[in-house]
């Protein structure tokens, strides 16, 4: 069985060693690593963890061996089956024939393991959509006092949000509390917007990734409209 995990753990010479050693013994061999980035004291890795009997006893025996270790997303990896990373999301962005807008929103989600993504623009009616992709909830006419946007950034809850965006599952109406970033592409008031749904919040090296591939996006659309 493969698993795809999140991890957090203190910053310090040697932990992932001692996470390594603690899934062996466990059962657990780490595939391949993704260094996130560090926060603070904390780093953030994504691991990619071969476990034919499971993962309990390795994560056990990890978290004895480095307190403070917490896992904060761990998923089957069937369900990220050739998931398409940022980078090769980029070279799509720059070779395809179509929209690159409509190609952002539908495969942005799968770059940055999210719900949904859409496109939007700010006007006086609140946001108007210029594309959204597969589980974008309704967005036409949600307020859009939040912009014009001068960077990529999170967006915490705030109350131009619907109820539903920001109530856990437990809760009655909630569909599960999102983690949102949103990053301008044409203009500041014009945003890429993505989700996640119950998920670990976007780290910085996640911002500069969506920065980034808005910036592309951005850049494509530009040509196309001039090249048409």
């Amino acid at each position: 069985m493969l698993f795809s995990l999140r991890i957090s753990l203190p910053d310090r010479p040697g932990t992932l060693g001692l996470v390594a050693s603690a899934f062996g013994r466990g059962g657990a061999n780490i595939l391949t690593l993704d260094v996130i980035g560090s926060e603070g004291d904390l780093a953030v890795d994504d691991l990619l963890v071969e476990a034919p009997q499971g993962l309990t006893r390795a994560l056990l025996l990890a978290k004895e061996e480095v307190p403070g270790l917490v896992v904060e997303e761990l998923t089957s990896h069937e369900a990220f089956h050739d998931r398409m990373s940022p980078l090769e999301l980029a070279t799509v962005l720059t070779e395809t024939g179509g929209s690159p807008v409509q190609v952002l929103v539908e495969r942005l989600p799968e770059a940055l393991r999210a719900e949904w993504c859409a496109v939007v623009r700010g006007t006086g009616n609140g946001l108007e959509v210029l594309g959204a992709g597969i589980g974008a909830p309704q967005l036409k006419g949600v307020c859009g006092s939040w912009l014009p946007l001068d960077g990529v950034r999170r967006l915490p809850p705030a109350d131009w949000m619907p109820s539903s965006w920001t109530m856990g599952p437990g809760s009655k109406g909630g569909l599960g509390k999102f983690e949102l970033a949103a990053a301008p592409l044409h203009e500041p008031s014009t945003v890429v917007m993505v989700a996640r749904r119950d998920r670990p919040q976007f780290r910085k090296s996640e911002l500069k990734e969506l920065e980034l591939l808005a910036r592309i996006c951005a850049a494509g659309s530009r040509t196309r409209a001039i090249s048409g």
